[in-house]
């Protein structure tokens, strides 16, 4: 049966993620020494690419587009790692916090004119 992967298949039948504050621009990084899995855990072979995918930070869009997933899936997979402790989780930054587009605009004429 060689044919596309279904993503139900990868994700045991489930749609939606354990953690739902997983934003597709929240930050993934694999742990250097995650902990041990417990017996009964497997982990398929989506999951084993999202850890080697991870080394450094990605967004969870970022995971998808490499792996050629949707979104959703990614979103699932992620989950399940992060609720075994196999992968660190940072949250998007808040809208108050990033910069104005104007701002970097000014500091990027001011590069250019360093020249």
């Amino acid at each position: 049966m060689n044919g596309p992967v279904r993503p139900y298949v990868i994700t045991g039948g489930r749609s939606r993620p354990t953690r739902p504050d997983l934003a597709i621009e929240s930050l993934v990084s694999a742990l250097s020494e995650p902990p041990a899995l417990p017996e009964h855990v497997l982990l398929n072979r989506e999951h084993r690419r999202i850890l080697g995918l991870c080394h450094s930070l990605l967004s969870v869009a970022e995971v998808a587009a490499h792996l050629g997933l949707p979104l959703g899936v990614v979103k699932v997979l992620v989950g399940d790692l992060w609720d075994l402790g196999a992968v660190q989780v940072l949250p998007p930054v808040p809208q108050a916090e990033r910069l104005p587009t104007t701002l970097l605009e000014e500091v990027l004429v001011g590069l250019r004119q360093l020249r």
